[in-house]
């Protein structure tokens, strides 16, 4: 993973949400659904933390 993403764990990390809360968002499109690696793993982009940072 480049430096340009963040995973899933490091997101929830950063905003004191579960990653079970964070996919629920995505699910219900409060995120946008994001980036995968190639191994399937969301990758979360700058705008991502932005946006969820003016959501919450």
């Amino acid at each position: 993973m480049t430096s340009d993403f963040i995973s899933i764990g490091e997101l929830a990390r950063r905003t004191g949400l579960s990653t079970h809360t964070l996919r629920y968002y995505e699910a219900e499109g409060v995120l946008r659904p994001v980036a995968r690696a190639a191994n399937g793993h969301r990758r979360y982009a700058q705008e991502d933390v932005l946006w969820l940072a003016f959501v919450l």
